[in-house]
């Protein structure tokens, strides 16, 4: 997705390394309520990295660097610690989470820490929240495809828990995942620029352009014309 959105001109090079990550990030999301898994220790500590730079960056100018150290650690390991520990305390693993409105949440807030808290344009921001919507997605849908054993030919048990719009088991949770979602959709930055470029016939042209090569490219004739000359 990053190299169609490269090759079709509405991203540069960095930025496809920022969607890649975005992507990555998303299809780790669905798993952060698993218990003592490697995703959701990543993303907490990730996240206690983030919100401990985002202190200092904003207290910069009335604390001393050693309070600056010393307050950054200490959210770190408040986040990183207590906050995964009761996070985790009160989450299911495949529950709530583990849905397409728990995907769309995840987009909706993505986009608004890009543009509001990250300062990216406005078309970038979207497109970081469509990657970490469509990483969900593929998770998602991985873990149903995994759920049916095509060699058995049998259903697992797991079936069904993976790939579903909300989890109508849990009620509550799911109508706050909504609630959140739709909230967050209220003050993402407008998405018109986006999607005027991804309409635009300029856009399809460039991509049907680029995305197969013109004629036989230049490395094939290369590589060609040296078996030629080494069969002489």
């Amino acid at each position: 997705m990053s190299t169609v959105c490269l090759k079709a001109g509405i991203i540069e090079t960095p930025d496809a390394f920022l969607l890649t990550f975005a992507g990555v990030a998303g299809g780790i999301l669905p798993d952060i309520d698993l218990k003592h898994s490697h995703p959701s220790k990543i993303v907490f500590t990730a996240l206690g990295l983030l919100v401990s730079m985002l202190w200092v960056f904003v207290t910069n100018a009335a604390l001393s660097v050693l309070e600056m150290w010393l307050f950054g650690v200490c959210l770190f390991l408040v986040i990183r610690y207590p906050v995964w520990a009761t996070f985790h305390r009160f989450t299911v693993h495949r529950g709530s989470l583990h849905s397409v409105a728990a995907a769309c949440m995840f987009a909706m807030v993505a986009i608004i820490l890009s543009s509001h808290i990250f300062g990216l344009e406005d078309e970038l921001a979207w497109l970081v929240g469509i990657f970490i919507f469509a990483g969900c997605i593929f998770h998602l849908a991985l873990d149903e495809i995994y759920s049916v054993d095509f060699v058995g030919h049998r259903i697992k048990r797991s079936f069904g828990s993976a790939l579903k719009l909300i989890d109508l088991e849990r009620l509550i949770p799911s109508a706050a995942i909504i609630v959140i979602a739709v909230m967050a959709w209220l003050y993402t930055p407008p998405s018109h620029s986006l999607l005027q470029k991804m309409t635009d016939t300029s856009f399809h042209q460039q991509l049907k352009q680029n995305f197969l090569p013109g004629g036989i490219p230049e490395y094939l004739q290369g590589l060609a014309t040296a078996i030629s000359d080494q069969q002489e």
